[in-house]
């Protein structure tokens, strides 16, 4: 049972806050538009317009978990990699009874989950009603917590292993949360434990609470400082990875660049040679005056001031 006193004492605890990698890419995204080919600006501008949204969803959980005034600490992008599987989990909730990964989805449109458990999003209205399935996000969901799973049983002996391979299935949960507070959900039509891994945002307390009364009596109740210190370590087992986003868009050409493209490289262009005489730097000229009228030659460059008359065959072209 959830006492009243662990409600007054504790208060919610976002544990890494700070910049998230959603809102650094879409600073990359944004400063892009000053250097992409102007073919790519379409694309990048709808990618913007996506990142965006993400960033704006991700807050609006924020803002859910930080006034939930509910005994939990949270991990904002928790990253981990096991044995060449990785994850991304947009939230990780530590309650004093639960582990809970959150997938946070700001999808456009009204979402279906239908009776075989697929998604289908509708966008538009009307005659310009479009219907498309979409990668079911529960899915992704239960990866991560079977990850989740694997990574605490490899840190543990054979027997403890065990054990925890009969409890952790009450422990560890998944829940996709849809941010989007224009977007509707049809859910009657779901399976039954479907319908209870894909909530709204402003349902989002109320899960975490229900989560917490059905499995109190079977997990038992942690203290806050217990619910730290294993928060701190998902935080510490955390691969943060970075995406070299300009590598998908074409980057226009400064006016440095092009003229560089357009001018003769060093192995095209004849080698100019040194003077005879004095062995300084030659320049090309044009003979002026007798037989040899018209006719290009090397001149030592010096010729003004020395009147050194060091001469070299010109061997190119015109």
């Amino acid at each position: 049972m959830i006492t009243d006193f662990l409600m007054r004492d504790c208060e919610p605890l976002f544990l890494n806050e700070g910049a998230t990698r959603a809102e650094l890419e879409l600073k990359k995204l944004q400063a892009l538009k000053y250097v992409v080919a102007d073919e790519d600006k379409k694309r990048l501008a709808q990618d913007i317009r996506l990142a965006r949204a993400g960033v704006a969803g991700e807050k609006r959980i924020v803002f859910e978990l930080r006034n939930s005034h509910y005994p939990l600490i949270f991990i904002h992008d928790l990253q981990l990699e096991f044995e060449g599987t990785s994850a991304q989990i947009d939230f990780l909730v530590v309650t004093p009874y639960n582990t809970i990964a959150i997938e946070c989805k700001n999808l456009v449109g009204n979402i279906e989950i239908d009776a075989n458990g697929s998604f289908v999003r509708t966008l538009g209205r009307g005659r310009y009603r479009k219907r498309e399935g979409i990668y079911s996000p529960i899915t992704q969901g239960r990866r991560h917590v079977e990850l989740m799973k694997a990574i605490v049983r490899s840190e543990h002996g054979k027997a403890i292993q065990l054990v925890q391979h009969f409890t952790h299935d009450d422990y560890y949960h998944s829940v996709v949360v849809l941010a989007n507070e224009k977007s509707l959900l049809t859910i009657d039509d779901a399976p039954k434990e479907l319908q209870e891994q894909v909530i709204r945002g402003d349902r989002l307390l109320d899960f975490i609470r229900a989560l917490d009364k059905r499995y109190a009596r079977k997990n038992g109740r942690e203290s806050f400082k217990a619910m730290r210190n294993r928060a701190e370590r998902w935080l510490k087992r955390s691969v943060p990875r970075t995406r070299d986003l300009a590598d998908s868009y074409r980057i226009a050409k400064t006016a440095r660049q092009a003229k560089e493209e357009t001018t003769p490289s060093p192995k095209n262009v004849e080698t100019v040679p040194t003077c005879p005489l004095c062995g300084s730097p030659m320049v090309l000229r044009t003979a002026r005056y007798g037989k040899n009228k018209g006719n290009k030659f090397w001149g030592c460059s010096t010729y003004a001031t020395t009147q050194c008359r060091g001469i070299v065959e010109y061997g190119g072209r015109g």
